[in-house]
């Protein structure tokens, strides 16, 4: 009797069966398609990030820094510049008896530079009178 009712609902069976893998490829499709999306956006965020590295590097392998950071040698009067040394791509400056508004004028200079600071040490002397010592590499 059992196989008799299953002969007769053969064809609903199949029909079930059938849906249910339809339904089954459906939900997977759904499932690869927001995958896939969600894989798009992280490879586009990385190849932004890649070209931001790139240019950086093209910026940093400039001969512009290098000038730019020379004038930080001109910037305050020499006798105020008590060391400035530059090897290859390092930088390692100190300046003394800076007043308030020259220092204000390197630290903006050496900020709007794109260069990685390492050490940056500003003491207070007296009253206007200031000391910096800074390293910093591109």
């Amino acid at each position: 009797m059992n196989l008799m009712t299953l002969q007769r609902y053969k064809n609903e069976l199949i029909l079930l069966l059938t849906f249910l893998f339809l339904l089954a490829t459906f939900v997977y499709k759904l499932t690869i398609v927001t995958y896939v999306k969600e894989n798009q956006i992280k490879i586009n965020k990385e190849i932004e990030e890649i070209h931001t590295i790139v240019n950086l590097k093209k910026q940093w392998a400039g001969k512009d820094i290098s000038k730019k950071l020379t004038a930080l040698k001109t910037i305050v009067s020499s006798s105020k510049v008590k060391s400035f040394k530059k090897r290859s791509k390092k930088l390692s400056i100190v300046y003394e008896r800076l007043t308030s508004n020259e220092l204000n004028k390197v630290t903006n200079k050496l900020l709007n530079i794109a260069v990685q600071i390492n050490h940056l040490k500003i003491t207070k002397k007296s009253k206007n009178n200031y000391r910096m010592e800074c390293t910093c590499k591109w």
